[in-house]
């Protein structure tokens, strides 16, 4: 009987040699599937991204629109229609962009410092009792036009001795220049994890008993810096999707505060003409920020727009989900609003 052949070494190595060709193909096709699979998700992302700012333009440009053409009423803007909140509640321009418009007139004005009220919004958002008079003084030092220093406060000497850039002496030129104020800079993430970063402002309005304020689109930070416990915040948040209901709530809390008291009436407020306007990607973590100025009695310029930013934020959890947009044109054009609408 005649016995099978053995194989020879030559053929165990090429055997060898083809699992290994096999599995080095095996990697190329895994790393090359890889790189396409990352780069599809990038384009994918860029073309989110483009839409999104795309969106936010157009979006941009149909609020200013009709914002120029609608009256601002204590806590909305109103074009005979259809109403606009102004106290951050999101709008859904279309399927890639939502818009949020704050009044301005309802957040902390830096520039011009309620010492009452800045101090129980610093202790809300987190600092410390014993360091609001040091934040107090180093703003207001940092904001007048001399260079004497108040008792807590921090002058030329102060940012020299620390490495830092003199103060201006002259009032903020941003909300985020604050940051720059002796002692401020390291309370920032504070402020953010309390959601204080964007509750106040350099625009705010004056009278003649000082800082005034619009409780009506005040958010929560502020309203509890105000005076108002938690159950009445909820209560003021709960009721801005009624325009009805936020006059009722305002005046039952202004009869709780009393009138002329910390803000000199802060009730009878209407929204101010300057606005933030944010806009945000319902589901990207994109935005785009920027002061709006309606000017709606100027022929050539009845807006303007400054401080624009873009940047990323988180997904927002537990956020009232965005309302439609008016889908129709204001009532009257910007030019001719001052004959119908009185502002």
């Amino acid at each position: 009987m005649a016995a099978f052949p053995r194989p020879s070494r030559s053929q165990g190595f090429a055997l060898a040699a083809v699992l290994w060709l096999m599995a080095g193909l095996s990697i190329v096709v895994v790393l090359v599937a890889d790189a396409a699979k990352t780069s599809a998700e990038r384009v994918a992302l860029l073309r989110e991204r483009t839409e999104f700012i795309q969106s936010a333009l157009s979006g941009r440009a149909q609020a200013e629109y009709w914002l120029s053409g609608a009256r601002p009423r204590t806590a909305d803007f109103f074009d005979g229609a259809a109403v606009v909140m102004a106290d951050n509640t999101p709008y859904r321009i279309d399927a890639n962009s939502t818009i949020s418009i704050q009044d301005h007139g309802g957040l902390i004005d830096l520039n011009n410092v309620n010492s009452e009220l800045l101090t129980n919004f610093l202790l809300g958002c987190g600092v410390s009792v014993e360091k609001t008079a040091y934040l107090i003084d180093a703003l207001a030092d940092y904001t007048d036009s001399d260079n004497l220093q108040r008792l807590n406060g921090a002058e030329r000497d102060t940012y020299t001795a620390e490495g830092k850039p003199p103060p201006r002496n002259s009032p903020l030129l941003s909300e985020s220049e604050v940051w720059d104020v002796y002692g401020w800079g390291q309370y920032r993430t504070t402020f953010e994890h309390n959601g204080c970063e964007n509750s106040f402002t350099i625009h705010g309005e004056t009278t003649m008993l000082g800082s005034s304020l619009n409780l009506a689109t005040a958010p929560a930070p502020v309203l509890k810096a105000a005076g108002l416990n938690d159950e009445l915040i909820q209560d003021i948040v709960t009721a801005r999707e009624d325009p009805v209901k936020v006059a009722e709530r305002l005046a039952q809390n202004n009869a709780l505060l009393g009138a002329g008291g910390m803000f000199g009436g802060a009730g009878g407020k209407q929204v101010q003409k300057v606005l933030r306007v944010t806009h945000r990607h319902p589901t990207g973590p994109w935005r785009i920020t920027y002061t709006l100025t309606l000017d709606p009695e100027n022929d050539d310029r009845p807006w303007s727009i400054s401080q624009p930013s873009i940047g990323a934020e988180p997904a927002s959890v537990g956020k009232l989900p965005p309302l439609p947009w008016p889908n129709q044109p204001p009532a009257s054009t910007p030019s001719d609003v001052s004959r119908f609408l009185s502002f």
